[in-house]
C-alpha cells in the first residue's frame, strides 16, 4: 500500500507509524504526506470520532494542543504530523517537575467543560469487551464529557509549538473520563467520589490494566508473526 484516499484527498508515500500498519488495537495506522505536509492517517474506533475531533478543534483553547484537523469520514481521521519528542522520550519526571502536569491537568479540565450531546466511543465497554468481561457496573450516575482516553507520558509530544496531544483514536464523549487521572501520570483526583465508589472505580482500573496486558501480548504476537515472515520470505 502507498496511498489512500480519503474524501477525495490522496495521502502518498504511506509508511507504518510503527512497525506495521496495524497498531496494537488492531487499527489502521499510517503515515504519509499530501503534496509537501506530512501527515498521520487512523483507523477510528466509533464512526463519529471525526466530528467530535472537529468540534474539538474549533474550540479556540483547546485546538491548540491538538494537531490540526485535515479531513475524516466515518473510517479514518487524517490530521497533521507533530514533530519533537514525547513525554516519555524526554524522560519527564512528573514528580518534580509539575509544569507539564499542570498543563495537562487543564486539559483534562477543558475537555470536560465542553457540552457535547452525542455519546461517542463507549471506552469502558470496549475494554470489558476486549478481556471478555460483563459491563454491568453501575454507572448511571457518571456524566458524559469529552475526555482523551490515554493521557500518558507517550502520547504527549513537545513540540516548536508547545504540547500536543497524539493517539487521538483514543478521543471519546463517555463515562471513560472517569479513568483520566489514572490513564495519565497526574496524581489521583478525587472528583469520582462525587458519582461511584472507590470499589467500582479500582474494579474499572483493574479492568483497565488487563486490557493493557492483552493489548501488548497481542502486539508482540503480532511483530512476531510479521518477523517469522519476513524471515521465511528472506
Amino acid at each position: 500500500m502507498d496511498k489512500l484516499v480519503v474524501n477525495n484527498i490522496t495521502i502518498n508515500n504511506l509508511k507504518p507509524t510503527k512497525n506495521t500498519f496495524k497498531n496494537k488495537n488492531n487499527k489502521f495506522s499510517a503515515k504519509g504526506h499530501i503534496g509537501n505536509n506530512k501527515v498521520k492517517i487512523y483507523e477510528v474506533f466509533d464512526q463519529n470520532q471525526g466530528s467530535l475531533m472537529e468540534f474539538m478543534s474549533k474550540n479556540k483553547e483547546l485546538s491548540k494542543y491538538l494537531p490540526k484537523l485535515i479531513t475524516y469520514n466515518e473510517k479514518f481521521i487524517v490530521e497533521e504530523w507533530i514533530e519533537g519528542k514525547t513525554l516519555k522520550e524526554l524522560n519527564y519526571d512528573y514528580k518534580k517537575n509539575f509544569s507539564y502536569s499542570n498543563e495537562v491537568k487543564n486539559i483534562i479540565n477543558l475537555m470536560w467543560s465542553l457540552k457535547y450531546d452525542k455519546i461517542v466511543f463507549d471506552y469502558l465497554k470496549y475494554i470489558h469487551i476486549r478481556v471478555n468481561k460483563t459491563y454491568n457496573s453501575n454507572l448511571d450516575n457518571l456524566p458524559i464529557r469529552i475526555n482523551h482516553n490515554d493521557l500518558s507520558l507517550d502520547n504527549i509530544i513537545v513540540s516548536a509549538q508547545g504540547l500536543k496531544i497524539i493517539d487521538n483514536e483514543y478521543l471519546g464523549c463517555n463515562t471513560g473520563w472517569i479513568l483520566n487521572i489514572k490513564n495519565s501520570f497526574l496524581e489521583e483526583d478525587f472528583i469520582y467520589q462525587n458519582f461511584i465508589s472507590t470499589k467500582t472505580l479500582n474494579a474499572l482500573w483493574d479492568t483497565r490494566k488487563e486490557w493493557r496486558k492483552t493489548s501488548l501480548k497481542n502486539s508482540r504476537n503480532i511483530k512476531q508473526l510479521l518477523k517469522n515472515f519476513i524471515k521465511k520470505i528472506l
